[in-house]
């Protein structure tokens, strides 16, 4: 199951297809559109993940998810609960994913149950 979820996350990573990103929220207000600034630090953060190359992609995607990107947050959470790139980190693994599941990430709610990290 895991290895089927981890290349439909990959399969979504590297198809680059998110123009915008939407900023992440701690409330149940809709969600407002964030630009982001550097679209190339988008595309690096998620080649650099496909490319096993977690620190680098650990160091742009934290960045990148703390802007709002979505996809930034779930790879971010995949790398906390996988170890990859940091230590793994079960709590800041659920706060990523449920951040990018708030933004609309289905494959967010996958690695949630997956991992049993959601209530």
């Amino acid at each position: 199951m895991f290895n089927k979820l981890f290349l439909s996350v990959l399969a979504m990573v590297v198809s680059f297809a998110v123009p915008a990103a939407q900023a992440a929220t701690r409330t149940n207000a809709p969600l407002e559109m964030t630009r982001i600034e550097d679209p190339i630090s988008e595309k690096e953060c998620l080649q650099a993940f496909v490319e096993s190359d977690f620190i680098y992609a650990h160091s742009l995607c934290l960045s990148l998810a703390q802007q709002g990107m979505r996809d930034a947050q779930l790879v971010t959470g995949l790398m906390y609960v996988l170890g990859e790139g940091t230590e793994k980190n079960a709590e800041l693994a659920e706060l990523w994913l449920k951040e990018a599941v708030r933004n609309g990430s289905e494959e967010a709610k996958e690695v949630l149950v997956e991992f049993k990290l959601s209530d």
